[in-house]
């Protein structure tokens, strides 16, 4: 094991590994990475666009691990690395963060995992257990009374014990090296054997899920095998990287899941080729999110541009984006397949949702939800209200945070804020 570790100081503040991603340049990965640069080991921790990172420790370490939370949920084959060297990708896509952490809060729950449970087996030597022999073994019946053919003893177990403990404790000193800053915890002792076989290690781990039906030891087994195997299949252990340089999928499907219903391709435009010999039907266009309310239905484009953080316009979506919303609503607005749902009493809204910081930003906004404006395109009228496509900045500290999805009392401020949006901006 390499010692450049040694450079991750626990002294040093979790905001100090802090920061966010500018989208300038190539720097776009959200994730966290750590690589050894010359002769240092370096690890950063990369946030979005537009999110607050905190100032005191204890807020930042939560914030990390919903990061990461969020990562592991949605980090797809979309959203994954794409523009790191293809080793690197590897180790992205097999580093399995969630299993370190796992195994690092087990220890700090419980300590080192030990073997408690007794392994009898049938035999005539060894200590006796009259209550297993009772319920394992038939008695034979006769006249002096019972007598058990054989007897469940004890088996002598200490090998295996003293193994898995083994295994548990490299697996703990492995995901405080790799991790452990996070919660400003010594460095526990490594694992007594210097080269430990992973092959064996696996091997056991793999036994131990077959016979244990305890969810939770299930739970810390598979990670501690998660770890195992990453360790086994990397040139350098102490290098990971784990995160996405494409946040802007993870951005749509929160969008999505937020504020979206679940049967979104309803009202997905369709288009066909009728032939003079038969017929061709095309790929749906795909509008990212459709969001029903009492009042509204509401197109939402996800749009991860950073003109919540710099202010320029050439940071908004372009015409193709802005024509390809109106198409959206006006065919939601026009089409007699959604003839029950206006007479309802259903309007149709249109929105593009981008990234801001709520906490600092240069709009003065005091609000999760911000109007910049509106686009419209010079081939309509903009007499109709989904004519007129609303810029509305989402605080993504937020957004990340909630975990009630879909979350109708967000659903609810978000469609009033659009609202709000359609009817200032219609007096300017």
């Amino acid at each position: 094991m390499s010692s450049d570790f040694n450079d991750v100081l626990m002294s040093k503040s979790l905001k100090e590994y802090c920061r966010n991603a500018t989208n300038k340049e190539g720097d776009t990965f959200v994730g966290i990475k750590s690589e050894i640069k010359g002769d240092r080991h370096e690890i950063s921790v990369n946030f979005p666009i537009g999110y607050k990172i905190s100032e005191k420790e204890e807020k930042i370490r939560d914030e990390i691990i919903d990061l990461i939370g969020i990562l592991a949920s949605y980090n797809d084959k979309q959203s994954r690395v794409s523009q790191i060297n293809p080793n690197q990708v590897l180790k992205t896509v097999r580093f399995p963060v969630q299993a370190y952490f796992r195994v690092m809060q087990y220890f700090l729950d419980y300590d080192y995992y030990m073997e408690n449970e007794e392994v009898y087996v049938q035999g005539m030597s060894g200590p006796v257990s009259m209550k297993q022999t009772i319920k394992k073994i038939h008695p034979i019946v006769q006249k002096s009374g019972f007598v058990f053919p054989n007897l469940m003893v004890r088996k002598s177990n200490d090998t295996d014990k003293h193994l898995i403990t083994e295994i548990n404790k490299f697996c703990v000193y492995e995901s405080f090296m790799k991790l452990g800053w996070i919660y400003k915890q010594k460095l526990p002792p490594p694992a007594s054997v210097k080269n430990p076989n992973l092959k064996v290690y696996r091997s056991i781990l793999l036994q131990k899920l077959e016979k244990t039906n305890d969810d939770s030891l299930k739970q810390l087994f598979q990670s501690m095998l998660a770890i195992i195997e990453f360790r086994n299949s990397v040139d350098d252990p102490e290098e990971f990287y784990f995160g996405t340089n494409n946040f802007e999928y993870i951005w749509e499907k929160l969008i999505d899941e937020t504020y979206g219903v679940s049967d979104k391709h309803f009202y997905f435009p369709k288009t066909s080729w009728k032939l003079r010999i038969g017929e061709r039907e095309n790929a749906a266009l795909e509008p990212d999110t459709i969001m029903v309310t009492d009042d509204n239905i509401i197109v939402l484009d996800a749009k991860y541009y950073k003109y919540g953080v710099s202010g320029k316009v050439s940071d908004l979506p372009r015409s193709t984006s802005i024509n390809k919303q109106i198409t959206y609503a006006e065919y939601i607005a026009e089409n007699p397949k959604f003839d029950e749902k206006r007479k309802d009493g259903k309007e149709v809204l249109n929105a593009f949702l981008m990234p801001f910081n709520l906490g600092n930003n240069r709009f003065n906004a005091n609000n999760n939800y911000f109007s910049i404006g509106e686009a419209v395109a010079d081939w309509k009228s903009s007499n109709k209200d989904y004519e007129r496509v609303q810029g509305i900045l989402v605080d993504v500290k937020t957004l990340m945070a909630n975990s009630t999805r879909p979350n109708r009392q967000e659903i609810k401020k978000l469609s009033e804020a659009i609202k709000e949006s359609l009817e200032l901006n219609k007096k300017m």
